[in-house]
């Protein structure tokens, strides 16, 4: 197994899968991290097949401990990692006047305060070495929300700020924090294709130090 692995927390057949060809693409390897062990199962097979090397880790993004206990496993199989792709998000169809604020707080654990426990579960080791990505899929609903996607949009919104303050205290220490914000909606062979997302991931992730960009916007 090679010695840089590029982790991946909400693995999935859109983004998640191509962030793992892409790195791939590098020579990482890859930490799948899901809640479905059945679909990261199957992806082990799919990306053995164009001869990625992966590895499924099952969480409950909405569950710190989950969250903590899941990279720790990957810690114990996999070198530690030196990009985290967080990939979460709860895509609820709700309007505001009618959202249940329990809902919404169970979306946000899993949205943000998960994003949050996952950079402070990979943090110590790239702050010691002075080097590592964290990178968070965004949305343009942080910017111009939607009505029938109220969670989504609130969560998109909390979590691009919150990657704004970690880029701002990180920076300094050579640890990469940024997001990848899709504006608008994927969809094969158009702008928004899957594969353009990951090599904006690649693209923040391959800036050195003292050009690290916060945002990559795609529309």
């Amino acid at each position: 197994m090679g010695s840089k692995v590029c982790a991946i927390v909400g693995m999935g057949s859109g983004v998640g899968a191509a962030v793992a060809r892409r790195f791939a693409a590098e020579g990482y390897c890859v930490a799948m991290i899901s809640r479905d062990a059945g679909k990261l199962e199957r992806y082990e097979h799919e990306l053995a097949a164009r001869g990625v090397t992966a590895q499924g880790f099952v969480v409950d993004a909405g569950s710190d401990e989950s969250i903590v206990s899941a990279i720790e496993n990957m810690r114990q199989a996999m070198p530690p990692p030196e990009v985290l792709i967080f990939n979460a998000s709860v895509p609820r169809e709700c309007a505001p006047s009618v959202l249940d604020p329990e809902a919404l707080a169970s979306d946000l654990r899993i949205g943000v305060l998960g994003a949050l426990t996952a950079a402070r579960a990979v943090l110590p080791a790239m702050r010691a070495t002075g080097q590592g990505s964290i990178l968070y899929t965004g949305g343009g609903l942080a910017m111009e929300p939607v009505a029938a996607a109220a969670s989504l949009s609130v969560q998109k919104a909390a979590l691009r700020n919150l990657v704004f303050s970690l880029h701002q205290e990180l920076s300094p220490a050579g640890v990469h924090a940024a997001i990848v914000t899709i504006a608008g909606v994927l969809r094969e062979g158009s702008l928004l294709d899957a594969s353009r997302v990951a090599d904006a991931f690649w693209t923040l992730h391959a800036q050195p130090p003292g050009q690290f960009a916060r945002e990559i916007v795609l529309s």
